[in-house]
């Protein structure tokens, strides 16, 4: 996007976001007050693991070359972060546990510690999720994540082409994603998850489709399929060296899209978000759709009743604060109730469903709104009535992905930007 292009969507950013979260909407984030007291009975958790043995060139997440000597004091910090968020809550109910990183799987001692600690502390009542890497799957590593009551497993392939994967800066052979994916397969666990990517340079929709043929071919419950995204902090936005790993024309965009819509239709997969699909039956594997959760980890962001919050970016500030007894986030953004009933309504469209039956409680007095809305992507061909939900299209789904691009995307690298270059940041205004 060209610079004046850039303006522009900003600024169409900021009319909307005051249009439908009003004036009164604080765009800032602060370190939260002394008395921040946030409050949950239920929520989720997410567990960031930062370690990788290599850097992606596209990833935007707080990672730290793996080290050994690090875990634990990972362990240490991210138990008394556990303990921190339960003093403040209680025993509240988790639903949830999503680990990510980074390669978890690089730190399985220091996860399992985590996991018994959030067990003493709250009351966790639903499944445990966690992302992987080829590279870091074996028969032994798949034992230890069943026996740590693993159910939900997302395995980070991108491609099964070797030209891809390089061009990724991933560190691994097709014939290791093979075997990874098999043997996380053939385990047992609830749903397995291979994540892919579309529209890369040279990539064509023939081999789209077969990367996607032989993730379900090698038992693949779900696929979530996505462009290359960049920020301009990652390496692809800094290095310009990297001229060959660029994002996505549009049309390329939009026919990779089209064509996994088409493969999913074929094959019988669901639609379960934007970018996921799944086998009839497969549980939904998703690291984002949540409507609370506490962040543990460095970078990890926290989502409460009244706002967000992130802890320190910087990986040595964050365990100096957990060895000083006073583990908190370092940025706090309040919400109002306008912008938590269309945080709630972005992320049903994530879902590619919002339901209708829930619209009146979920979203309150901006509900008549929300409604004018779907309406408006149904007159559009963006939506259908289906079942007690307003469904999006293919095309619908389409353009709620560029959406997301030019309005989520921005904000993250906004904050992600100032986040990352100072530990605690004094305010940061999006």
């Amino acid at each position: 996007m060209s610079t004046l292009g850039w303006r522009l969507a900003r600024l169409a950013t900021r009319r909307v976001r005051g249009w439908l979260a009003g004036p009164g909407q604080s765009w800032e984030f602060r370190p939260p007050p002394p008395d921040w007291a946030p409050r949950a009975t239920h929520t989720t958790l997410y567990l960031h693991v930062p370690f990788c043995r290599g850097t992606c060139h596209y990833c935007p997440y707080t990672r730290v070359p793996y080290d050994s000597r690090l875990l634990e004091p990972f362990q240490r910090a991210a138990c008394a972060e556990v303990d921190g968020w339960a003093d403040r809550l209680g025993r509240a109910e988790l639903a949830s546990v999503y680990i990510g990183g980074g390669t978890p799987t690089l730190a399985l001692d220091a996860v399992t510690a985590v996991l018994e600690r959030v067990r003493d502390r709250f009351r966790l009542s639903g499944g445990i999720g966690l992302e992987t890497n080829p590279a870091d799957v074996d028969a032994a590593t798949v034992a230890r994540l069943r026996g740590m009551g693993v159910g939900l497993v997302s395995l980070g392939v991108q491609s099964f082409q070797a030209d891809k994967l390089a061009l990724l800066g991933r560190r691994y052979r097709p014939c290791d994603a093979e075997r990874a994916l098999a043997l996380l397969a053939e385990a047992g666990f609830d749903s397995v998850n291979a994540d892919l990517m579309f529209a890369l340079p040279g990539q064509t929709v023939a081999d789209l489709r077969a990367d996607l043929d032989r993730a379900v071919a090698l038992g693949a419950s779900q696929v979530t399929a996505y462009p290359l995204f960049t920020f301009p902090y990652s390496q692809v936005g800094q290095a310009r060296r990297l001229a060959a790993v660029r994002l996505p024309r549009l049309r390329a965009r939009r026919t990779h899209y089209r064509a996994l819509c088409d493969w999913a239709a074929t094959t019988g997969f669901r639609r379960v978000s934007v970018w996921g699909f799944a086998r009839p039956g497969a549980p939904r594997y998703s690291s984002v759709t949540r409507d609370g959760y506490l962040g543990i980890g460095p970078g990890a962001g926290s989502l409460l009743p009244g706002g967000f919050a992130f802890n320190t970016f910087d990986f040595g500030a964050w365990l100096q604060a957990a060895e000083a007894g006073a583990p908190k986030p370092a940025l706090h953004l309040p919400f109002g109730e306008a912008l938590a009933a269309w945080w709630w309504f972005y992320w049903r469209l994530y879902d590619t469903r919002v339901p209708l039956v829930a619209l009146e409680d979920a979203m309150g007095g901006q509900a008549a709104r929300a409604r004018r809305a779907l309406g408006c992507l149904e007159r559009l061909g963006l939506a259908v009535r289906r079942d007690g939900h307003v469904e999006l299209t293919v095309s619908g789904a389409f353009w709620v992905h560029l959406a997301q691009n030019h309005f989520a995307l921005d904000f993250v690298n906004t904050l992600w930007t100032s986040a990352r270059r100072e530990p605690w940041p004094s305010a940061i205004a999006l």
